[in-house]
C-alpha cells in the first residue's frame, strides 16, 4: 500500500469513527486491538486487517468508504446513532410527527 492510500485509507477511518460518535478507546477494544494500534491506524503509519475490518462493520462503519472512498448506500448498519433514531422516530411517529420531522428537512437541506 502506498503512503497516499494509507493517508487517505486513516483520514476516512477517522472521519467514520467520529461520525458515529465512538471514542478510541472503545473502538479499540470493539477492534480488539490496543489504543496504539488505532491511532497508527489514524495517522496513516499502518491499516487494519480484514478481521478489524467486518468488526467495524458491525459498528456500523462504512468500509466500503474507508477502503474505496465510495460511499455504500445507505442502510441502517451504516447509519449513526442519532441518523438512526431520526429514521425510527419517522417510521414509529405520527402524521403529525412525520410533518414536522420534514419541515425540519427542509430547513436543513443545502441552498
Amino acid at each position: 500500500m502506498t503512503d497516499e492510500f494509507n493517508d487517505l485509507l486513516s483520514e476516512r477511518l477517522r472521519s467514520e469513527r467520529m461520525r458515529l460518535d465512538i471514542p478510541q478507546m472503545a473502538f479499540a477494544e470493539a477492534c480488539n486491538v490496543s489504543r496504539g494500534a488505532l491511532l497508527k491506524w489514524e495517522k496513516g503509519e499502518s491499516a487494519p486487517n480484514a478481521s478489524a475490518l467486518a468488526v467495524m462493520a458491525g459498528l456500523g462503519v462504512d468500509v466500503l468508504y474507508v477502503v474505496t472512498g465510495v460511499r455504500a448506500g445507505e442502510s441502517e448498519g451504516t447509519l449513526a446513532p442519532a441518523e438512526r433514531d431520526l429514521l425510527q422516530a419517522w417510521r414509529n411517529g405520527s402524521d403529525k410527527g412525520r410533518a414536522l420531522l420534514t419541515a425540519a428537512v427542509e430547513v436543513l437541506k443545502p441552498e
